[in-house]
């Protein structure tokens, strides 16, 4: 019973239960642990894992964090099925997978949490 608790807990850490745009230039996400996050949009375009941003075999970035300007735009956010988003960012980049788990390690990183907007 604990083991699957604990796959519960895990599992709700990653799940999200909503999204919406914060300021023009931050994502937020609520998750099903309860938590509520604000992620810079910038930070998700750097986090980019498609491989013309990230070498496939080395995983090392290919993206020089110069090149993506500080007010970057996501003009576009969809679903891929129930375990992340897409972008379609200002700066014409259309190709990377955010998954849910990514999303989730950016937002710890941030250390940012939605205190002002979360949609119930």
């Amino acid at each position: 019973m604990t083991n699957q608790r604990g796959a519960d807990a895990a599992r709700a850490r990653v799940t999200a239960t909503g999204i919406r745009r914060v300021g023009a230039d931050a994502l937020g996400i609520d998750w099903a642990d309860g938590a509520a996050s604000v992620i810079p949009l910038r930070d998700i375009r750097l986090a980019c894992g498609c491989a013309v941003c990230c070498n496939e075999l080395t995983g090392e970035p290919l993206l020089d964090p110069a090149a993506v300007p500080a007010d970057i735009r996501a003009a576009r956010i969809a679903p891929v099925g129930n375990y992340a988003l897409t972008f379609e960012w200002s700066d014409g980049h259309t190709t990377g997978i955010y998954p849910w788990e990514t999303l989730r390690g950016l937002a710890d990183q941030t250390g940012r949490s939605d205190q002002t907007g979360r949609s119930d």
